[in-house]
């Protein structure tokens, strides 16, 4: 059995994913919950090189990562206001709104072209 390597960290601009994650939220860089914004940038570049299971790092990241650790910045400071993960949303049926148990669900199909690795995991 041979030893396999921890996935390497891509060469993130936390500050840069925070920032579009800012932007999106329409959020100043001064409001209270900016430092919030930046830990789940941290959170989210983390789980996304994770994800991508990469054994070395590539020089530049692709357009389409960087935009999946965004959106995984975004989905993870909104989760604050879904206790138990339900949302203060209906949907039509009348039902409330679950979110999935599953942070990377909604970034998994953008970062799927970019796996390096697909062990069992």
């Amino acid at each position: 059995m041979s030893d396999v390597s921890a996935p390497v960290a891509l060469p993130w601009d936390v500050d840069a994913v925070a920032i579009a994650a800012l932007d999106i939220l329409r959020l100043d860089p001064a409001d209270d919950d900016a430092q919030r914004i930046t830990d789940a940038a941290t959170t989210a570049t983390e789980l996304v090189d994770a994800h991508l299971d990469y054994a070395t790092a590539p020089a530049s990241i692709p357009s389409p990562v960087f935009d999946a650790a965004v959106n995984l910045t975004v989905e993870l400071y909104r989760r604050k206001d879904a206790p138990f993960g339900v949302t203060d949303s209906w949907g039509l049926d009348g039902a409330s709104i679950r979110l999935s148990s599953d942070v990377m669900k909604g970034t998994a199909s953008m970062l799927a072209p970019y796996k390096a690795r697909w062990g069992i995991g």
